[in-house]
């Protein structure tokens, strides 16, 4: 698989995580419904979405950045001929499954409804909008320069 490829794969992983990520964030919101969560309301759901936004935007352009920089590094230290699934490097699989227990104990966790529709309100979709951010990033940024 190609560089260039592999760089547009990174795009629409990252693209794809982060759309679900927001689409699963906003009935915590209280934009959208969902029947077993209780999401916020009145002014405190645009409120968390502007949060959200912040985060994702700030995210996106600082430490995903440096992901996707990372990410484009480690492609093409693998030449044109690697597979896909070395797209990542072994530490960043490793990241991923634990930002994934993460979340599903943010979503499941037995605490509080309100700060639980904060917290994974403001969370996933600024998560989601930096994940998106990153991918668009992986394919315009070039490979992190050795200091």
């Amino acid at each position: 698989m190609s560089i260039t490829a592999r760089r547009w794969l990174v795009c629409v992983i990252w693209f794809a995580v982060g759309v679900m990520l927001i689409v699963r964030g906003l009935p915590y919101t209280g934009l959208t419904e969902q029947p077993d969560i209780v999401g916020l309301t009145g002014n405190d759901s645009w409120i968390a979405l502007a949060v959200a936004v912040v985060v994702g935007v700030g995210k996106g352009l600082t430490m995903l950045k440096k992901g996707a920089r990372r990410a484009v590094t480690q492609i093409m230290a693998k030449g044109e001929s690697a597979p896909p699934w070395t797209i990542f490097s072994p530490i960043m699989y490793l990241l991923v499954a634990l930002m994934i227990g993460a979340g599903l104990a943010l979503r499941h966790g037995d605490y509080d409804a309100g700060t639980k529709a904060w917290v994974v309100g403001i969370l996933y979709p600024g998560i989601g909008l930096a994940l998106m951010i990153g991918g668009i990033l992986a394919t315009r940024v070039g490979p992190l320069q050795k200091t």
